[in-house]
């Protein structure tokens, strides 16, 4: 396990990334400013459910976090573009998407065979 200064480093590189505030953070992952800057400073660690929190309010894996491994493993672009999302905006966007996908299904049922 990394330390605690990396971990806090890795979690606000990903903060500042999404153009959030510690306090925007902190109430998404319900901990206080105070504790969160602790966190990112290195100071104090946390519990695995703030360490849930925190990854899922930054749309980040637990093992970015912990590991400092890569944010995601698929599409990058579509990651990046999504992580530079609010929550809220991210989860209109996640909606969006699964619309977009389930339309794009119900055209290809549309597409007849081709003849060979």
């Amino acid at each position: 396990m990394e330390t605690n200064e990396k971990v806090g480093e890795r979690i606000e590189n990903a903060r500042k990334m999404r153009k959030l505030t510690r306090e925007q953070l902190a109430e998404y992952a319900d901990i206080s400013v105070t504790f969160l800057s602790d966190i990112e400073k290195g100071r104090k660690s946390m519990t695995v459910k703030t360490l849930r929190n925190i990854a899922a309010a930054l749309n980040v894996t637990i093992d970015y976090i912990v590991n400092g491994t890569e944010f995601y493993s698929e599409n990058q672009m579509l990651n990046q573009m999504l992580s530079a999302l609010t929550p809220d905006q991210r989860a209109y966007a996640e909606e969006m998407l699964f619309l977009f996908i389930k339309a794009m299904n119900n055209e290809q049922s549309k597409i007849p065979p081709a003849d060979d």
